[in-house]
């Protein structure tokens, strides 16, 4: 497959007339990303709530696990059939409306989540109103999620666009991180439940307030020469898109790798418990896991600015994933000493999570001057798809517990009720070798062109 059709000469040579000799940044750039990342932390926050504190879930809305579990497959699986119409509305809207209708929308669904905490309505009845605040958050991630790049494509210059990606698109990370690490503290029981919720809406609202400070969607001047450039229709950039083959590889390389992690994040603690693991430990792995990702995603996007080698980049990565993912597994099966489990979550959390917006910059080096919204959200619908896959399928993988594993199990503990418990020794071998033919398919069939970069 071609990658796709060049602009017309003519085409090229009245934008060249068009184009600026001297590019400037703006200093309100860095406030427009702060709001960008506290929009990504409130939402992603939202979206783990509940995976490390599963099983009290379970207890206090009176549902399964593969309920519980709906929560962070409503985001995947929203993500689906509304990406597309997100995107199209951040191209053709701009920055500054997509970050209003998701910021807003964001805010409203984590105050209906607070009404699912109200005593005169049954169990039942609070859980359907969490899931339709849910929803909304979820709804809102779909405009949340794809402004990153686009934003920092259009207000940094290219020497510092790969840095202000990762620090965008890693702030979703940091969210998830704050998450893991606190709602295991702040909800040692149930009845801590509502406390969690209300504290959701505190970032959420103030990124909507600050979001009123955004006056712009483009700044007066462009901020380098490829922001100039003449950019696809909408219909056309789709059927383009496929026909590019180093971006369908990262249709599926990314694809699988990010859904690797979403399968993880939600189904963590119920991992981790058959082999003893409560909780607060479950949290502590997650927030190593995100910590050391947040950080991999700021050192991958430096030396992303400095070298422009990112198809090189992302090939390390890949290795070490599968390297990773594979000791990760080994480590909780075998109940090996605390501390190295938790080096376990961060190494694959430096290596992995950079995948995100190392794959996002390749996303648009090979499909350039298709929108970035529209690349970029194609590639994230593969990786919601893989972790929904991945989420519906490893607990069907999952066998009984035998005698030793119910004593030393830590799912069902000071709880009233019996819930199933399966260990997952399978899907984390099976999640590991998955890893492994990605890498192998990701260096056979990978190659990028850099398009983007050749207008600068």
């Amino acid at each position: 497959m071609d990658d796709y059709e060049q602009l017309s000469q003519s085409d090229n040579e009245e934008i060249d007339n068009l184009i600026p000799k001297v590019y400037i940044t703006y200093k309100r750039r860095w406030f427009y990303l702060f709001v960008v990342c506290l929009a990504q932390i409130s939402n992603a926050f939202i979206w783990i709530n509940f995976s490390p504190i599963a099983n009290l879930g379970v207890e206090y809305y009176k549902v399964s696990y593969n309920a519980i579990n709906w929560l962070s497959l409503m985001y995947m699986i929203v993500t689906i059939p509304f990406t597309l119409p997100s995107t199209w509305l951040i191209d053709k809207l701009g920055v500054r409306a997509g970050m209003y209708i998701g910021v807003w929308m964001n805010a409203i669904g984590s105050i209906i989540r607070c009404f699912s905490t109200l005593t005169v309505i049954d169990a039942q009845g609070r859980f359907v109103i969490l899931m339709i605040g849910q929803f909304l958050c979820a709804l809102a991630q779909t405009f949340i999620l794809f402004i990153p790049t686009k934003f920092s494509f259009i207000w940094f210059s290219e020497k510092q666009r790969s840095l202000a990606n990762s620090i965008a698109i890693g702030s979703n990370f940091f969210g998830i991180l704050i998450g893991s690490i606190l709602s295991p503290i702040i909800v040692p029981d149930m009845s801590k439940i509502p406390l969690l919720l209300y504290l959701s809406v505190i970032p959420a609202i103030l990124a909507g307030i600050l979001c009123l400070g955004i006056r712009s969607s483009q700044p007066p001047t462009p901020s380098c020469k490829a922001v100039v450039h003449t950019q696809q229709p909408f219909i056309l950039s789709l059927k383009r898109l496929y026909r590019s083959k180093s971006y369908v590889v990262l249709f599926i390389g990314c694809g699988i790798a990010i859904g690797c992690f979403n399968a993880l994040s939600t189904l963590v603690q119920q991992m981790m418990c058959p082999f003893g693991y409560d909780n607060v430990t479950v949290g502590i792995c997650l927030g190593w896991f995100i910590g050391a990702g947040s950080l991999g995603s700021l050192i991958s996007g430096y030396f992303a600015d400095k070298t422009g080698k990112l198809e090189e980049i992302s090939k390390i990565l890949y290795t070490a994933s599968s390297v990773a993912y594979i000791i990760l597994g080994l480590f909780i099966i075998n109940r090996v000493w605390r501390y190295l489990v938790y080096f376990a979550f961060a190494f694959v959390g430096f290596v992995s999570i950079p995948l995100s917006p190392i794959s996002m910059d390749l996303s648009l080096e090979c499909v350039y001057p298709i929108p970035e919204a529209t690349a970029i959200g194609i590639n994230v619908m593969s990786s919601q798809i893989m972790g929904i896959l991945m989420v519906v399928i490893f607990p069907k993988l999952g066998r009984q517990l035998n005698e030793y594993e119910m004593l030393i199990e830590t799912c069902s503990k000071d709880m009233k009720d019996k819930i199933a418990i399966l260990n997952y020794s399978i899907p984390l071998y099976t999640m590991a070798f998955i890893m492994v033919i990605v890498t192998l398919f990701y260096f056979a069939s990978f190659k990028c062109k850099y398009k983007r970069r050749r207008q600068h």
